[in-house]
């Protein structure tokens, strides 16, 4: 029932990222940014941030536009990809992109108003036939790096929002805030690794569950592994605990 749940809210907000993109968007916030003002999607990346401390990464498997997109990927490719030469992909981008978005703000003599509607005055990202090339780029652009670097590939090497939800979550730690883990029982564990052949961000599940806790940022709270465990080893709990 939970995975049910889970993928029609996800299948829900990628039919509507024709309207939500814009929100989502990295030129948006550059385009602002240049001006002084702040977009909605500046808005967005912030509330991330914010979601980050209590709920980690829960975004990427239960909000995300482009979760239904990955998962159809996984479909073709369901290999483990190389997590951390992409991770470090990822936050080269990033850091170039929020350099640059920063800069902007310098640059304009700092925040000068706000303008949630940037590009998106009918309400509706996507409200012209030619801004269907931007759409479609994007979309695109994450179904053949999942589909060409394995699970998740897209979110491993060149999502420009998960870093927020990182530092959301790394914040929590550091202020010991508690926070959405999976935890587990390690004395029913049966080392049958049906939980590592369903993570879909390719953690070492069951090596993490006989620590007692998925402590690591990459996990998205998907809950696949915990629907899988034939001992009920896993669950979820707001705790402190890190590792």
């Amino acid at each position: 029932m939970r995975q049910k749940t889970r993928k029609t809210i996800t299948f829900i907000s990628f039919i509507l990222f024709p309207v939500t993109m814009n929100f989502f968007s990295p030129y948006v916030s550059i385009d602002g940014a240049i001006s002084g003002v702040i977009t909605g999607s500046v808005i967005v990346f912030f509330i991330m941030f914010l979601s980050g401390i209590i709920f980690g990464r829960s975004w990427c498997s239960y909000v995300c536009p482009m979760a239904t997109l990955s998962e159809i990927s996984e479909n073709i490719n369901s290999k483990n990809p190389n997590v951390k030469k992409l991770t470090t992909i990822r936050y080269t981008i990033f850091g170039v992109w929020f350099s640059v978005l920063v800069s902007g703000f310098i640059l304009a003599g700092g925040i000068n108003g706000f303008d949630p509607l940037r590009l998106t005055k009918n309400f509706v990202s996507v409200d012209m036939p030619i801004k269907y090339i931007t759409y479609y780029l994007v979309l695109g652009l994450f179904f053949i790096l999942s589909v060409a670097l394995g699970k998740r590939g897209a979110c491993h090497s060149v999502c420009w929002m998960s870093p927020f939800l990182v530092a959301g979550f790394e914040v929590s730690k550091l202020l010991k805030i508690p926070h959405l883990r999976i935890t587990s029982d390690k004395s029913k564990c049966i080392s049958c690794h049906r939980c590592d052949k369903e993570c879909p961000m390719s953690i070492e599940v069951e090596k993490s569950a006989l620590r007692g806790i998925i402590s690591t940022s990459n996990c998205i709270l998907c809950g696949k592994c915990i629907d899988v465990c034939p001992k009920n080893v896993l669950g979820y709990a707001f705790t402190k605990k890190t590792k």
